[in-house]
């Protein structure tokens, strides 16, 4: 039997359990969250989320500043942005790796391994 242990109880009884259970599951839940939120609503904390999620590019500032010159009226500006431009794409290979590209080769390794473990 299910209840060995325990006396049955009336299915009014089973319920309010399961409901005081919930109830409290949920209250545990929602203090983790506020204490998450609490502790992520500092300055410093936001912005070393924001420096882990999408950390500085050189490369998107250099692509920026090159366009800027580009269009710039001034004709002396056209050299240096065209070689700014050029060179935000050559700098692009040569980043750090960033949560998602992280995470995109993570799930990329485990797909072939589980084709070469398929292999065996």
């Amino acid at each position: 039997m299910i209840n060995e242990g325990r006396p049955a109880c009336s299915p009014v009884k089973e319920e309010v359990r399961l409901a005081k259970a919930r109830v409290s599951a949920f209250a545990r839940t929602s203090d983790d969250q506020i204490g998450t939120a609490a502790s992520i609503a500092s300055s410093a904390s936001r912005d070393a989320l924001k420096m882990a999620v999408n950390p500085p590019s050189i490369s998107r500032v250099t692509r920026n500043v090159g366009a800027v010159l580009l269009v710039s009226p001034d004709p002396f500006t056209l050299v240096p942005g065209a070689a700014l431009l050029g060179a935000s794409y050559a700098i692009r290979s040569r980043e750090a790796a960033s949560l998602e590209t992280l995470a995109k080769e993570t799930a990329m390794c485990v797909r072939t391994i589980r084709e070469l473990q398929s292999f065996l």
